[in-house]
């Protein structure tokens, strides 16, 4: 399992704080994590100085306020042993450039943020972490229940995907029980009618080919003792994000996997449009954002790939 020592917390002071802490309990348990850092972001407080002669006490109040908040909620939430191992903090100002900054300077493995369900505008700041966190992110939706014993990894196959399956494959010997399906979503090209086979047939074509493509790609990759199965699903509507989601809607994963490259914080500027689209849109299932620590790509890697 990658190192999951430090463990960030992003808290709000809703109810959904509560689910966050419920997936936190299992995560922390199973993995030895040393230190959990619940942090909280507030707006600026633009007080008049005039004001603040006056009524000095009310920017130092009103975080001691919110920190006491998380802290109570923490303990009646949390076993003491993870307790002990915790601190809050309440940070002041634009929330991700603090959260990048928080992460950076504290050498964090893993980011676990809430999702309110009806909340517009809701993927900004998880996408940005995405974009530039140099760890993972875990995203669970307001109310979510922890559950192990599904995982949903979509796969093209590229190293993206293998970075996924390999954080899921690890998550499942970790736990008991644990089926892995990877979904494959293919695609009939345009102008297929030029090689004379049905729509139909040249789509049993493209999945034979995926069909190969997986076997390639579990060739390499060590999953010996775990429950895997492979579905694939046919594109009809140009969009495999809806795809995936709506399988996952169907099947009711404890979460989705998706990988993404290791960046620097100051050279990441994007992480795929179909993994932005999917963090945007999934407001229903949780989801494990897989950035391999240690191995962030230089300016000209990210150079060369544009």
């Amino acid at each position: 399992m990658p190192s999951r020592e430090k463990i960030m917390v992003l808290m709000d002071t809703s109810d959904a704080d509560r689910t966050l802490l419920k997936f936190l309990e299992i995560i922390a348990t199973t993995n030895e994590t040393q230190e959990i850092h619940f942090f909280n972001s507030i707006s600026e407080m633009k007080i008049p100085d005039e004001v603040l002669k006056e009524f000095p006490e009310i920017k130092e109040k009103s975080i001691a306020e919110r920190k006491s908040k998380i802290e109570v909620l923490a303990k009646s939430v949390l076993p003491k042993k993870l307790v002990d191992i915790s601190q809050v903090h309440i940070k002041e100002g634009a929330p991700s450039k603090a959260i990048l900054r928080f992460v950076e300077k504290n050498d964090i493995d893993l980011i676990i943020m809430g999702r309110h369900k009806n909340f517009i505008g809701g993927g900004v700041l998880s996408n940005r972490l995405a974009r530039r966190a140099a760890c993972s992110l875990f995203i669970i939706p307001e109310g979510a229940e922890p559950n192990t014993s599904l995982l949903h990894v979509p796969c093209d196959f590229s190293n993206h995907s293998r970075i996924a399956m390999e954080e899921a494959i690890k998550v499942a010997r970790k736990y008991k029980d644990v089926k892995i399906i990877c979904q494959n979503v293919y695609t009939v090209p345009g102008g297929y009618h030029y090689s004379g086979k049905t729509y139909e047939e040249f789509a049993e074509v493209m999945q034979s080919n995926a069909a190969r493509d997986y076997k390639r790609f579990m060739s390499e990759i060590d999953h010996e003792g775990v429950s895997l199965e492979v579905v694939y699903s046919l594109d009809t509507n140009d969009n495999p994000v809806t795809d995936i989601i709506d399988f996952a809607h169907d099947n009711q994963p404890g979460a989705i996997f998706i990988g993404v490259k290791g960046r620097t914080s100051t050279t990441a500027l994007f992480i795929g449009s179909r993994a932005e689209q999917l963090i945007q849109y999934n407001n229903d299932i949780p989801m494990m954002v897989v950035r391999p620590k240690g191995k962030n790509a230089g300016l000209m890697d990210l150079i060369r790939e544009i």
